[in-house]
């Protein structure tokens, strides 16, 4: 259960730590226009071995269209269990099952870390990677080392928000149906926990709902905030750009068109 008051709170703390976010990593851009390769997304083709055509792509919108099916009932969820139609939201088996599942999700999702991976690197200074690579296994790891350590370093808001709401033994255990919720009281339970490596013996719904929630808003603001950074561009400036995978480099020209909301180029 959560109120209205608290849900748009979260909201608010969100959208504010990605405004921040965004906002150091133009400032720390390695290499000039990095920031414009990232909201451009510029991809290196790693299968293009036809040596008539380059394997840099501008605009590429593969993975945002592939995931948008399960987005998209992400937020149909939240439109139909968070609309605050009555002042708090409830809980129900079927309503927690279901975003156990999506937090298991959401926390695999190769598109959704590749994105926090790439705001990660800017942030500190590193080149814009052009073919982020999410592993299959071990993403505590990666997650913890390449993405929240990161903002951890640079003291940005984000940081503390994804503490909150990224845990691995929790993943684990819905992932593995190592949970049950308690016969006597509001709370999930954890099979998993050991006291050392897992140490979360149990949650309540309402420390769940926190969680659940900015794990999702982590998600879709910064879509909304990602969207918003590009209608801050300059309708058609040339961007001068270099591109460089693994010591690949091209130079090239990124530009902005407001009006179909698109970016176009070349590469020199």
């Amino acid at each position: 259960m959560i109120t209205r008051e608290r849900f748009q709170e979260i909201k608010e703390e969100i959208e504010l730590a990605y405004a921040e976010a965004f906002d150091y990593a133009q400032k720390k851009e390695k290499t000039k226009n990095d920031y414009i390769q990232f909201l451009a997304r510029v991809f290196f083709d790693e299968t293009m071995t036809n040596p008539k055509f380059t394997p840099w792509q501008i605009d590429r919108d593969l993975e945002r269209i592939l995931d948008h099916d399960r987005v998209e009932f992400v937020l149909q969820y939240l439109d139909e269990n968070y609309n605050f139609k009555e002042r708090v939201s409830t809980d129900t088996m079927y309503s927690l099952s279901i975003e156990l599942m999506i937090y298991s999700h959401l926390w695999e999702s190769q598109h959704h870390l590749s994105n926090l991976k790439k705001l990660a690197d800017l942030c500190d200074s590193k080149s814009y990677d052009p073919a982020v690579k999410i592993p299959l296994d071990s993403k505590y790891k990666f997650v913890k080392e390449n993405i929240r350590e990161v903002f951890k370093k640079h003291d940005l808001k984000i940081y503390s928000i994804m503490n909150e709401c990224y845990k691995s033994q929790l993943r684990n255990a819905f992932a593995h149906s190592l949970y049950h919720f308690s016969i006597n009281g509001n709370y999930i339970v954890f099979e998993n926990y050991d006291g050392v490596n897992a140490n979360i013996q149990r949650i309540s719904f309402d420390e769940w709902t926190e969680i659940f929630l900015k794990t999702v808003l982590i998600q879709h603001i910064y879509t909304e905030h990602f969207e918003k950074a590009k209608l801050k561009l300059v309708h058609g400036k040339e961007y001068e750009v270099v591109m460089d995978h693994d010591g690949d480099k091209s130079d090239g020209v990124i530009v902005y068109d407001s009006v179909k909301k698109n970016f176009h180029g070349a590469v020199k």
